[in-house]
């Protein structure tokens, strides 16, 4: 009995023994497991025990929880998250790890981009992705590590998106296969220049000239990719008052430019009277410019055209950035809602009212120098001058893009755009007090609906409806007397636009098009001296039907566009007939020679009145020509030129010849005898462009120089001929861009000769006429300015702050040496303290030195 008590209490003991036993290995088995945790904070942690860096996307990631052991090797760590976590792990180098979630592996592609129709490699693409981005280099070839193999490729070449491909078909296991791009079947231009200047900025066979913002990295004193400032670089393509919208190309006025967005004629392009450009660069997609051998489907300009298309993407997920500078705030957005469907939205709005900073003093002087606004003259002997002033503005954006099939795509676009001023002047005497108080906004509203289907990979049909209404609105009243003066510039315009593409092979395509625009225009003016309301009302109705064919012969060295355009106004019984035709060759596989013709012509412009300005700020008013006094513009112009390319080095010169005859000399805003003289005559403006550049990965460095002698021509006049008001004869531009890191930095140079201007006839500058003084000037034109010379400089600096945001610092100087160069001088009449009539001489003068500086948040 006791052997057998004694055997019973050695099986328990066993049993406690081993359960203790199991208990303990237990605990201590637990004790190695940590509680599930957020897979993100581990590799959070891990690249700071192992100094490596993890590349994923944050969305994949963010809800991954799951047990993972306490340990110091890094191999063990990551085997054990792929087994617990289903997260696959791809080592790019020593020190960078590629993360995807999932079962689909992580690989390296590589691929040679071949453009099909010249067999050649396709430098300057770019290949896109979930959270990645490269680039095609000069033979067209590219590489990239640790992408997931189910990775959708999206390859983009001159902003147009040209092919999608899977990662899996490009796995560098199985070698690196040739990418085939048939470029014909996207009705893409040929590339003359890749890189033109510098990057993101293309010249083509037929002349024209495409900026990418894809590519495009900085200008010197840009803190924004603004697509109308980074058109000033090229040569023939200034803005002689120093603004970002009022473009001038190849000596004409800013108004003979047709500026398009999204296919929509816009009358407003600016924010602060021009000096800031209305289109947020963030949407601006792509911008093709012509300065000659226009395509036929652009009419109404007789100088050139520049045509800027929005993304049209739908995005795999939700992009955007939100920034803020000492002139606005801003933001945008692209948010995909489905596989189909997304929206595009962006906005902008002044910050600077109250705040007094210094960029907005500088515009504000800029703007408002030698007005009623900030008249020097605020002290009289008779009483005190007080002024109140308040301007603000914005603009705001919105598309939304729906794939309706894997052929159509339908969009519509929406864009306002406003500026407001107001000004309240007090004066106050020893018996009197008196107030005005004076308003001007400036406000357009677009929307606009296209309808793109491909119906087989050689032809497609476009279809787009728009409306627009644009708006210049002012008035000045006297609260004391109640006296009003006001002016309004109003355009309602409508368009329907049909366009289809075909191309029958490889060396022949066809575009044909048919455009209806109705336009009405209503002009109102109140004057202080009569109580009474003059309005003008013009409707103006067009039919234009354009064809366009491009053939390419022997092999490809040879490209002839030509085309015409015919228009037709029902309310004016006239028609044009113009042909456009653009010539291209290639002597050589590094030279080619090219020439344009064209003739185009104009029957939208704008009227410049000196005397009928409000505040003395803005006088000029859309009117529609076809009268007697008011001809339709008609332009004609030829060019030559050539260009070589090789070793990262490039060359252009271009040589041109342009007349504009139907000009009314009232509307070129002459300050002197000439202001209100009404005659009709022409100008002509021959001259040559010149450019050269130079680029390496790290510096891009180009010079453009354009020598123009500018002149008009009016008959009834002695003299006839004298100096065109934009006779700029030299221009000059020199700039260079390095990037260091996350760095970025440009410096640059502007150079132009004066501008023309009349002076008094010295000796005798007053001479009375019966009652009136009036000046005695000189010839028309026959003094210049002095040289305008202005050195610019910017910088950025890009930190990526986690897996979604980047930061972005950008600091942009105007004018560093803060030159006084003078834009504009004129005479005139006014009297002293003893009631005399004196001379005095009035000056405009360009930005003075201009810091500003963005912070943007991109995500």
């Amino acid at each position: 009995m006791r052997l057998r008590f004694s055997e019973q209490i050695l099986q328990i003991n066993s049993c406690i023994l081993f359960l203790f036993l199991f208990t303990t290995t237990s605990i201590v088995a637990q004790n190695d497991i940590i509680d599930p945790q957020p897979v993100i904070s581990v590799l959070k942690q891990a690249e700071k025990d192992f100094n490596i860096s993890f590349s994923y996307n944050r969305r994949d990631l963010k809800k991954i929880r799951c047990q993972i052991p306490d340990t110091t090797n890094l191999e063990a760590l990551l085997e054990s998250i792929s087994a617990n976590c289903a997260v696959q792990f791809f080592r790019i180098d020593e020190r960078y790890i590629a993360v995807t979630v999932g079962d689909s592996r992580l690989i390296s592609i590589c691929g040679t981009l071949i453009e099909t129709t010249s067999g050649a490699p396709l430098s300057g693409a770019s290949i896109i992705g979930n959270g990645f981005q490269s680039g095609s280099g000069r033979g067209g070839q590219f590489t990239i590590s640790g992408i997931s193999e189910d990775a959708t490729l999206f390859i983009y070449h001159l902003g147009f998106k040209v092919k999608e491909i899977v990662a899996g078909e490009l796995n560098s296991e199985n070698g690196c296969p040739q990418v085939f791009i048939d470029q014909r079947f996207n009705y893409l231009p040929a590339v003359l220049l890749n890189s033109y200047l510098t990057k993101g900025i293309y010249k083509h066979t037929e002349g024209s000239v495409s900026i990418s913002n894809r590519n495009y990295e900085i200008l010197p004193s840009l803190i924004e990719a603004d697509v109308l400032k980074i058109a000033q670089i090229l040569p023939g393509i200034e803005s002689f008052n120093e603004t970002a919208s009022n473009i001038n190309i190849r000596g004409g006025k800013s108004d003979e430019v047709l500026l398009l967005w999204d296919n929509i004629r816009m009358y407003q392009s600016g924010h602060f009277f021009g000096l800031i450009s209305a289109f947020n660069p963030n949407l601006t997609q792509n911008v093709t410019i012509y300065k000659g051998g226009t395509h036929p489907q652009y009419g109404e300009s007789v100088s050139g055209v520049i045509s800027m298309k929005s993304d049209s993407d739908i995005p795999e997920q939700v992009t955007g950035a939100a920034s803020l500078d000492f002139i606005s705030t801003q933001f945008y957005a692209k948010i995909p809602a489905s596989e189909r469907f997304a929206f595009h939205l962006s906005g902008r709005t002044s910050i600077n009212t109250g705040l007094g900073n210094p960029v907005y003093n500088q515009f504000f002087k800029r703007v408002f120098q030698n007005t009623v606004v900030t008249n020097f003259q605020t002290n009289t002997s008779l009483g005190l001058r007080s002024t109140d002033e308040a301007f603000n503005f914005y603009d705001i954006n919105g598309k939304a893009i729906w794939q309706l099939t894997d052929r159509d795509k339908i969009q519509y676009n929406f864009l306002t755009i406003f500026n407001k001023l107001n000004f309240t002047e007090r004066f106050t005497g020893e018996t009197t007090l008196s107030k005005n108080v004076s308003e001007l906004k400036q406000q357009t509203l677009v929307h606009g609906v296209n309808w793109d289907r491909d119906w087989t990979a050689e032809f497609s049909t476009q279809i787009s409806y728009s409306f627009s209404d644009y708006v210049n609105n002012g008035g000045n009243q006297n609260i004391d007397t109640g006296q009003l003066q006001s002016q309004r510039n109003d355009i309602n315009e409508n368009q329907l636009r049909a366009a289809l593409n075909y191309s029958l092979n490889s060396d022949i395509s066809l575009s044909l098009g048919y455009q209806r625009t109705e336009t009405e225009i209503i002009n109102e003016s109140s004057p202080f001296e009569i109580n009474q309301i003059f309005i003008s009302e013009k409707q103006l109705t067009s039919d234009a039907f354009y064809a366009n064919s491009k053939l390419d012969f022997f092999q490809n060295k040879t490209t002839v566009s030509a085309g015409l355009r015919y228009t037709s106004y029902s309310e004016l019984e006239e028609q044009f007939l113009e042909p456009r035709l653009s010539v291209s060759h290639k002597l050589t596989s590094n030279m080619s020679i090219n020439t344009t013709y064209e003739q185009k012509h104009q029957s939208i412009a704008q009227s410049i009145d000196i005397d009928n300005s409000l505040l003395g700020i803005e006088n000029q008013r859309w009117i529609i020509l076809g009268s007697s006094n008011q001809p339709i513009l008609e332009s004609s112009q030829l060019t030559l030129g050539t260009t070589y390319s090789k070793n990262d080095w490039s060359l252009g010169l271009e040589g041109f010849y342009k007349e504009v005859e139907g000009l009314n000399l009232m509307n070129q805003g002459f300050r002197n005898q000439l202001a209100d003289v009404d005659a009709i005559g022409e100008y002509s403006v021959k001259g040559v462009e010149f450019s050269i550049s130079k680029q390496t990965d790290r510096l891009n460095a180009w010079l453009s120089y354009t020598y123009m002698n500018n002149e008009f021509n009016f008959s009834e006049l002695e003299p006839s001929a004298f100096r065109s008001n934009y006779d700029i004869n030299h221009v000059l531009s020199l700039a260079a861009s390095y990037s260091w890191k996350s760095f970025l930095f440009s410096l640059g140079t502007t150079y132009h000769s004066g501008i023309p201007y009349t002076t008094p006839v010295e000796g005798n500058a007053i001479v009375q006429q019966g009652n009136q003084a009036l000046i005695n000037f000189n010839t028309p034109n026959n003094a210049t300015l002095k040289d305008f010379f202005r050195t610019d400089f910017s910088a950025s600096y890009t930190l990526q702050l986690d897996e979604t945001f980047t930061g972005k610092l950008s600091v942009g100087m105007v004018n560093i040496f803060n030159r006084k160069n003078a834009l504009d001088s004129y005479y005139v009449l006014d009297e002293d303290d003893e009631g005399n009539t004196i001379l005095n001489r009035v000056e405009q003068f360009s930005l003075g030195f201009t810091p500003n500086v963005s912070l943007k948040l991109l995500f």
